[in-house]
């Protein structure tokens, strides 16, 4: 080191490092040449194990030429950062030299401490110097000066040593520390540490085992640095210890560090999750807005958030670039909303013309929803539908605020009726103690209804009629399912004849080749009737007779066209005359010269209709 290692050498031991250092040697050493990739001492021994050659600068060595430093095989240096109890000036100059011609850098401070809290200090001393600088190598505790920390016992030494590199190490450095043989040996307890150690031995080999670097010489000479130059062999491989990508924390920031560079005012990625560096190098934290969009960086930590976040007691959502969501978006198989704020939203919303209910976990909800006591359908797109809609096969109707209707509606002038499920009902329905008959489409039918080959009645409220029921100045009959009846009837004991449209007749009916007589209400008549003026005689089944008929002991004679019962008027049958008295009774008038037996004879039969009445 510049401090202490010509003191070693040079000067008169009790010296202070610093005013030895006022005082640069101009003496090169020409030794440790190289042959081939194997450096060796002045009398050709090879030095085996060594990775790199560096040196180490500090105050004393100004104005470096670093392309020939690096030109000249060297691979590293270690850079003093302290001169007279401050920041050395030449630690920025030379480490911003050296890493521009891609040598690696580490740094050292030359220590006074004397307790653990001065060790301490030293240390954040040395972090607050070297946090914006591309340290690649060690931070080391430079263990030599006999005045401060020499005065120590080896143990106290050793206590002061550990607090210096444990507040390095949690920074996330790696420390290591200097010493020359002697203080090895004898000033420092070895036992309690367990660190790196580079060992100073000038002119000859060290002895101290499994150094991680060996100073060799303090007089060496290297192009590009006037004057002496401390030679320092490594035997550790600290890119494979020092990660080139880490976070560290110094003096209660925390920094990231990539390419072993502080990174500000960037995004970086740490393999665990992304942050936004400021221009101190601290990460960002809470909200960023940025020209690709929002972020929200952890308020703890500055990680940002991706994924769905709860954040003031509103949900996010941050997609994997974590730029925060708005409107629509798909996460998860389940769809969510989100406004022009970020913020997920929940329960009913009006979005660009339609109308959503996001439920309490905020997913667009699909298909049937129960909502504040009402049913709802939301669309296979979540949008609420109104009126008509067809679901599993079965027909619903929304009313204008998305509700469910049940029961009775009256829409567009027609009658649906829909029932407890919602679904509206077709066909023949059973209703509160009526029948009803909904067509195909749902609506309520009223009048003649021929659903299923048979004629139903159905009333102004579409309730099936039974029974006796006049429709459009006809009656007809409707039996107890409601289906309208036709041809004869036997109803309440009485006989009537629906004509093929189910209409009741009434008055004289042809009827399958026979002669009826329906009264004004319907009803068939039999036996002797007074129609129009005429007396008619109808039989059991209120067939219309004709001809000679013998009634009740008596013979009558009905026209052979209108079935009139003849009066007053004689008759000829088969050659014999009879008498029709007021009565219609035919009586023989005798013949001259005919006894009675031969009238008696003579007298006709009684004719019998071939036409039958109902029943027969």
């Amino acid at each position: 080191m510049k401090y202490g290692k010509r003191l070693t050498a040079y000067t008169i031991a009790g010296l202070l490092g610093l005013s030895v250092c006022a005082q640069p040697f101009t003496a090169y050493a020409k030794e440790w040449d190289r042959v081939g990739n194997v450096y060796q001492m002045v009398d050709g021994t090879p030095i085996h194990g060594v990775l790199a050659r560096g040196i180490d600068l500090s105050y004393w060595n100004q104005n470096v030429d670093w392309n020939q430093v690096a030109a000249d095989d060297v691979k590293f240096a270690m850079l003093a950062t302290r001169f007279r109890g401050e920041e050395d000036p030449f630690f920025s100059i030379n480490a911003k030299g050296a890493t521009s011609v891609g040598i690696n850098i580490g740094a050292y401070l030359y220590s006074y401490a004397t307790s653990v809290e001065m060790a301490e200090q030293e240390a954040d001393f040395i972090l607050n110097i070297i946090k914006d600088y591309p340290i690649s190598y060690p931070v080391v505790f430079d263990a030599e000066d006999t005045n401060t920390l020499g005065t120590l016992s080896p143990s106290e030494v050793s206590a002061v040593i550990n607090a210096f590199c444990r507040k390095i190490e949690a920074a996330g450095y790696r420390p290591m520390v200097y010493a020359n043989e002697y203080w090895i040996k004898n000033k420092i307890d070895m036992s309690a540490l367990n660190y790196d150690m580079w060992v100073a031995r000038y002119g000859v080999m060290y002895t101290y085992d499994n150094p991680a670097m060996w100073q060799a010489t303090n007089t060496g000479s290297i192009n590009g640095v006037n004057g002496n130059v401390d030679i320092n062999f490594l035997y550790r491989d600290f890119a494979s210890l020092i990660p080139a990508n880490t976070w560290r924390t110094i003096g209660g920031n925390t920094y990231y560090y990539q390419n072993y560079i502080m990174q500000k005012s960037t995004w970086i990625n740490d393999g665990q999750g992304q942050y936004y560096m400021n221009a101190d190098g601290t990460p960002a934290k809470g909200w960023m807005t940025f020209p690709e969009g929002r972020y929200y960086l952890d308020a703890s930590t500055g990680k940002m958030a991706v994924d769905w976040q709860n954040l003031d007691g509103a949900w996010y959502y941050f997609d994997p670039s974590g730029t925060m969501a708005t409107g629509w978006r798909d996460v998860g198989g389940s769809r969510y909303y989100l406004d022009s704020e970020g913020r997920m939203q929940t329960g009913w919303r009006d979005i660009d013309g339609a109308r959503f209910y996001l439920d309490n976990s905020g997913r667009m909800t699909t298909g049937w929803q129960d909502v504040d006591g009402a049913r709802y359908y939301m669309g296979a797109e979540g949008k609420m539908q109104t009126g008509w809609a067809e679901v599993n096969g079965a027909w619903y109707y929304m009313n204008g605020e998305g509700k469910m209707t049940t029961g009775w509606q009256d829409i567009e002038g027609k009658r649906y009726y829909l029932d407890a499920s919602g679904a509206m009902k077709t066909g023949w329905q059973d209703i509160d103690g009526a029948r009803y008959y909904f067509s195909p489409s749902g609506t309520m039918k009223t009048g003649w209804q021929n659903p299923d080959g048979n004629w139903y009645c159905l009333s102004g409220d579409g309730k099936m009629l039974t029974g006796w029921q006049t429709v459009d100045g006809q009656h007809y009959y409707m039996d107890a399912a409601g289906i309208m009846k036709t041809g004869w009837q036997n109803i309440d004991g009485s006989w009537y004849y629906l004509n093929d449209s189910g209409a009741m007749l009434t008055g004289w009916q042809d009827i399958g080749g026979a002669r009826y007589y329906l009264n004004d209400s319907g009803a068939m008549l039999t036996g002797w009737q007074d129609i129009g003026g005429a007396r008619y005689y109808l039989n059991d089944s209120g067939a219309m007779l004709t001809g000679w008929q013998d009634i009740g002991g008596a013979k009558y004679f009905f026209d052979q066209t209108s079935g009139a019962m003849a009066v007053n008027a004689v008759l000829d049958f088969n050659g014999v005359s009879y008498q029709a008295g007021a009565d219609g009774i035919c009586t023989q008038i005798a013949a001259d010269g005919a006894d009675a037996a031969t009238q008696q004879a003579a007298q006709p039969t009684e004719e019998t209709p071939s036409q039958q009445g109902p029943g027969h």
